[in-house]
């Protein structure tokens, strides 16, 4: 009976993973057709970029059918091709620039920051340029130009998408990694202590290579984490993370989010996060006095 049972349970097991493998190839498919950008769109898409780590290019649960398509929100995906915006946003599918693949690339902000910017502006043409890798430090976002990395990837891939619409922004959601102790992870080239100086850094940087040396860029404060253990740095960062001065940035934080892991978020907390994304960048680009803002 034993036996019986084991057998049954395997096959439980299998049939389950299946389905939800099955599901996930079947709605990253949708994501994946490509697109031609409408003529009279052609010019007029506002790029924003997507940097950071895993918080960036989602960890959310899938919706159980494929996403309804907005014909104002695109994607430049990793395939360097353009896709309606649909979850995930982040897809690995037929990535071209592997130093940035994301295997486990779910339910992200983009979706909720797309909704908020466009109800504030219905004409807005919306392309997104996912360029974030989960686990990824502050420091491999110091500049490199070689496409083998993450700056320099990010950087191709921005230039590319830019012949159909402007770079509107840079979204980053970048911390955790850099919350480690760096002496028991240093392959993760942890910088808790100079976080602020590196993020910096990569702002500066990202505006000279890309000739906008205004470009709004909104980032996220860090909220909290399930096991504080395992991050020993993870209020020094977020403290550096609000004392962040640079011009035209603005700081919007993912504080009070519902977690699905020990950083990750719910489907339902990206949503809010990109709302927050896009009420941040709102402000900034209509000159709002805000606090973050310099």
């Amino acid at each position: 009976m034993r036996r019986i049972f084991y057998y049954f349970s395997f096959i439980v097991l299998f049939v389950v993973i299946g389905c939800h493998s099955s599901r996930k190839n079947q709605i990253s498919s949708v994501a994946q057709k490509q697109v031609t950008i409408p003529k009279e769109f052609l010019g007029k898409l506002s790029l924003f970029i997507l940097v950071g780590q895993s918080n960036m290019s989602g960890r959310g649960e899938l919706p159980e059918t494929p996403q309804s398509i907005n014909p104002r929100v695109f994607v430049f995906g990793n395939d360097y091709k353009w896709h309606y915006a649909v979850e995930p946003i982040d897809s690995p599918v037929n990535q071209v620039d592997s130093v940035s693949i994301d295997t486990d690339a779910g339910y992200s902000l983009a979706t909720g920051f797309a909704n908020t910017l466009l109800k504030k502006n219905p004409e807005l043409v919306i392309g997104f340029i996912p360029c974030a890798k989960g686990g990824s430090s502050i420091q491999k976002w110091q500049r490199n130009l070689s496409d083998q990395s993450l700056y320099g990837s990010c950087l191709k891939r921005a230039r590319a998408a830019s012949t159909v619409g402007q770079i509107a922004g840079v979204l980053v959601c970048q911390g955790p990694a850099d919350a480690r102790d760096p002496a028991k992870y240093p392959k993760k080239l942890s910088s808790p202590f100079e976080w602020k100086k590196k993020f910096t850094r990569f702002v500066n940087d990202i505006r000279m290579d890309l000739g906008i040396p205004n470009l709004p860029v909104v980032f996220s404060q860090m909220g909290r984490t399930s096991n504080p253990a395992g991050w020993p740095y993870w209020e020094l960062v977020k403290k550096q993370q609000a004392e962040v001065s640079i011009p035209n940035t603005i700081m919007t934080t993912s504080m009070g989010l519902p977690l699905s892991a020990e950083v990750h978020l719910t489907s339902k907390g990206y949503d809010i996060l990109g709302k927050r994304f896009a009420e941040a960048f709102w402000r900034l680009t209509r000159g709002e006095k805000n606090e973050r803002r310099k």
